[in-house]
């Protein structure tokens, strides 16, 4: 399994997750350990293919991941 595809199943079960969010269910789920930067490489293309979107926390003022209604339809 690619990163790529580990991130979008935890993407499909939990949203709006930071990169380092998504590190520590990628480590819990699959037991991998990947770093925010492989993260964010691997989400770059699917970003740009509109499946996940990217926005700025208003919280923490980290980026933030989710998948889009047409991300959800192509990822089911």
């Amino acid at each position: 399994m690619t990163n790529k595809e580990m991130i979008i199943n935890i993407l499909k079960d939990y949203s709006c997750l930071t990169a380092q969010e998504i590190k520590g269910f990628v480590n819990r789920k699959y037991n991998i350990i990947i770093s925010n930067q492989s993260i964010s490489g691997a989400l770059r293309p699917v970003i740009a293919a509109g499946r996940v979107e990217k926005g700025i926390s208003p919280y923490n003022n980290k980026s933030v991941y989710w998948l889009t209604s047409f991300g959800k339809e192509v990822f089911k």
